[in-house]
């Protein structure tokens, strides 16, 4: 048995995402050399009990720090560990910054929204906070170059960040109709929830809204609730473990910064709509959502719930959605495909059953044309100990 290592925690107990980043690095020492933690959340004791904290870490002597933003961080510098520095409004010198592939999170939102029909798109956050800037930089831009429709607000912070809903309440009115607005993070997205419920009009129908980070308390707690873009907060804490195993073992340096790159959209209520106008495409769309995800269905029997023939409505599926209709029959396959790998532990063989494949071989073949990997590769992806 290797050398104990001495991991500092001070993390937000109360945090969705934190709480996922502390499931991934508990779970990777169960692999290696034993890891004892030190756990903690500075920023709600005072600048008394904070010195406290740190006299105590400096007795503890830790291997290593991953911290939240702090007014600590300058004193525990002086401990002379790698500082691991949690989403911090700005990037700080002299620590490793994890952060998220915001422009993947802005591209992924669009594509969502797109994907559910939307051809008016809105992004509402702060250009104060670099990741919030990025995230919507990349949607706009993903938006227009989709030819979307595209509009945006700057949110309020600090003492003024209560009346946004009210202030809010008159941009929204002046959209067009269906709108999907998406915010920068979760906190952001129930402004606009709440702005919504300021107006005449109706989520998800007349405005869908969609979130970032997945926190399960704030998603619920709103009528509807809120869908939201899942950072796989444990997968990037699993990554963080694996990169200071692998510094104290002399094996490799620590990287500048650590970067998130898997992301999922959880749907809810929100967001749970069709918003295209077309209604036959609609019935088409309603259709394929109700049953790709249980058997095989074929472009005939899709053809067979509209009024049209096949080839109109093939037209129809290309000028809205961009896509053939065997195409977004696939597209509602493998999405639930990579739900199921990604977040339940049912073999790949009850995944295809499930699914109404024939085989588990069937299944394996078309998630690999689909995705380009096989079922396995990428159930590892998501975090390694799954």
């Amino acid at each position: 048995m290797g050398k104990e290592v001495k991991i500092a925690l001070l993390l937000d107990k109360s945090g969705s995402y934190d709480r996922g980043l502390f499931r991934g690095i508990v779970q990777y020492p169960e692999m290696t050399s034993p890891w004892l933690f030190f756990f903690e959340a500075p920023d709600y004791t005072t600048n008394l009990q904070n010195e406290k904290l740190y006299q105590k870490l400096r007795m503890w002597q830790p291997d290593c720090i991953v911290t939240r933003p702090t007014i600590l961080v300058p004193k525990l510098k002086e401990l002379k560990v790698p500082i691991i520095l949690i989403s911090a409004n700005n990037k700080l010198d002299g620590v490793i910054n994890v952060r998220a592939d915001d422009e993947k999170i802005g591209k992924l939102g669009v594509s969502y929204l797109m994907d559910k029909g939307f051809r008016n798109l809105a992004f509402y956050g702060t250009d104060k906070i670099y990741w919030s800037k990025n995230r919507r930089i990349a949607f706009k831009k993903e938006a227009l170059s989709n030819g979307l429709n595209y509009f945006e607000a700057e949110a309020y912070l600090l003492n003024e960040w209560q009346n946004n809903p009210t202030r809010l309440k008159n941009w929204i009115r002046s959209l067009p109709k269906p709108i999907a607005i998406m915010a920068c993070q979760d906190d952001f997205g129930i402004q606009i929830i709440e702005a919504v419920k300021l107006t005449e009009f109706k989520i998800p129908f007349d405005v869908a809204v969609l979130g970032v980070d997945n926190d399960l308390f704030i998603c619920n707690l709103y009528n509807p609730p809120m869908s939201s873009i899942d950072q796989e907060a444990e997968t990037v804490g699993y990554s963080i473990a694996k990169y200071i195993n692998g510094y104290l073992d002399g094996k490799e340096q620590l990287p500048g910064e650590i970067v998130g790159t898997t992301f999922r959209v959880v749907t809810r209520l929100s967001t749970d709509v069709i918003a295209v106008d077309d209604i036959e495409l609609k019935k088409a769309l309603i259709f394929i959502k109700q049953f790709a995800g249980k058997r095989n269905i074929s472009v005939k029997e899709v053809v067979s719930e509209t009024f049209l023939s096949r080839r109109p409505l093939e037209m129809r599926f290309r000028k809205t959605l961009g896509r053939s209709i065997l195409q977004e029959i696939n597209r509602v396959r493998i999405n639930l495909a990579c739900n199921l790998l990604r977040n339940t532990n049912s073999s790949i063989s009850d995944i295809a059953y499930q699914m109404g494949f024939s085989s588990p071989t069937s299944f394996s073949n078309f998630f690999k044309k689909e995705v380009h990997c096989c079922c396995k590769e990428y159930r590892d992806q998501f975090y390694g100990i799954k």
